[in-house]
């Protein structure tokens, strides 16, 4: 009795973490399309993302140095960190808020279970694969409606896949190292600062004097604080205690929040694409996750 209320009081604890998790990266899609409409480009907001959490959290990095320069922390900061906060952003350049709300959790699952499958030996049931199906079926419809309507918005989308794909990798490396959600942090800080901070001050161009302040303070408390640091402890913490599978298909639940919230505040378009997609997205859920609601 004692070990099935310990079991059932850390799977809470798991959904909780994961629940936090779905909120902040609502936020994310929402802040950092607000940046790019805002002029902000691509390579300021990877700076003012990482740039500030680097030196907020500083004292923690070289403090914690002997766990986090690791090359395999290495690894799970290039990924995890420059290489899908880069595409990402890259998306938000050029295609809308819903579309970004819809491909990069919806295709997260999908990315996950996958790589899971072949990386970590993860087995999945018919009904969670039958979940994936049914998401991958509105991910089709929309990225076929972008394609015949708006070719524009194709750039975009193509980011948000790329960056999926590069998530997915760094969650089941995650899960396989099995470093704590604080290292890791402190570590895809560390990796993509470091990386990304002397291409940036050396070759790139700069545009910050045609944002406003307080789009700039924006930015840096979300992207650093939230995005980065809750976010990343409470999607550590999830996928260690509930499974990188099981996170993943959770973090379809954002495409419900964020495009709801994107069409008033930018003024973004509904098509039948999106409508067909985020239907689509939320009964892969439900289905591939089944088991969740009868307990």
């Amino acid at each position: 009795m004692t070990t099935n209320t310990h079991g059932t009081n850390e799977a809470l604890k798991g959904y909780m973490f994961a629940l936090t998790a779905v909120l902040i990266w609502t936020g994310f899609i929402l802040i950092s399309r607000a940046g790019a409409l805002a002029s902000l480009a691509l390579p300021d907001m990877m700076m003012v993302r990482f740039g500030t959490a680097f030196v907020i959290f500083s004292p923690f990095i070289w403090r914690h140095r002997k766990d986090i320069f690791h090359w395999r922390m290495m690894v799970l900061g290039s990924i995890g960190g420059l290489a899908y906060s880069f595409s990402a952003f890259y998306g938000f350049q050029y295609a809308p808020a819903t579309h970004g709300a819809l491909l990069l959790p919806g295709l997260m699952p999908i990315m996950i279970a996958v790589l899971a499958y072949f990386l970590a030996g993860e087995r999945h049931s018919p009904q969670a694969w039958c979940g994936i199906g049914i998401s991958s079926l509105g991910i089709l419809a929309l990225l076929t409606e972008t394609l015949l309507s708006d070719a524009s918005y194709l750039q975009g989308d193509i980011g948000f896949v790329i960056a999926c794909v590069f998530w997915g990798i760094f969650t089941v490396l995650l899960r396989r190292w099995k470093f704590s959600p604080w290292h890791t942090m402190l570590g895809v800080i560390s990796a993509t600062t470091l990386l990304f901070a002397p291409v940036y001050f050396v070759a790139l161009p700069k545009a910050f004097h045609e944002v406003s302040t307080s789009m700039i303070a924006l930015q840096a408390f979300y992207q650093a604080i939230m995005a980065i640091a809750v976010q990343f402890v409470c999607y550590g913490r999830a996928v260690h205690i509930l499974g990188a599978t099981t996170m993943g298909a959770l973090m379809a639940l954002v495409p419900l929040l964020a495009s709801v919230m994107a069409v008033p505040l930018f003024g973004e378009q509904v098509t039948l694409g999106l409508i067909t997609a985020l239907v689509c997205i939320l009964l892969g859920t439900v289905v591939g996750n089944m088991s969740l609601f009868r307990r």
